[in-house]
């Protein structure tokens, strides 16, 4: 969520939404940014505290790096998804960013890296319809896959 700055430029274009972080450091952080303009709650990405089809999009900034079971996360952000078109984006560092500004040493050793096949194949995998991943200045990857 990162401290609720892009849920906060995503409430600006019009969007409703709802922030989720694991670490209650950040869910206040959060809060303290976005105010009462929505709900941000603490809880896992590998059960969400959402109903079954109750959003239009998800998203995922960074953390998907850090997920120790992606398929158990990308199970759950496509169980809340609209099943008629529901999508998500994930934003997540590529291989080569290992040891760059985007993912520097002591941190760059504690995520886990995708090449673009497996990323979308990790989306086509838990039964995604679609998956296309689109390279962002050749260090990251972002990954939109349609329900």
């Amino acid at each position: 969520m990162r401290g609720g700055v892009f849920l906060r430029h995503a409430l600006e274009s019009g969007c409703k939404g709802v922030g989720i972080d694991h670490s209650r450091d950040m869910v206040r952080l959060a809060r303290a940014t976005i105010g009462d303009a929505a709900r941000i709650v603490h809880g896992k990405a590998e059960a969400l505290l959402f109903a079954d089809g109750e959003f239009t999009a998800v998203s995922c900034l960074v953390a998907f790096f850090f997920f120790p079971d992606p398929v158990a996360v990308l199970r759950e952000m496509r169980r809340v998804l609209d099943p008629e078109g529901g999508r998500i984006a994930v934003m997540t560092n590529a291989p080569e960013a290992k040891g760059t500004p985007a993912a520097p040493y002591p941190i760059a050793t504690r995520g886990h890296y995708y090449d673009d096949e497996a990323l979308r194949q990790l989306a086509l995998d838990v039964g995604f319809r679609t998956a296309k991943v689109s390279r962002w200045l050749e260090i990251g990857q972002l990954r939109v896959a349609r329900a």
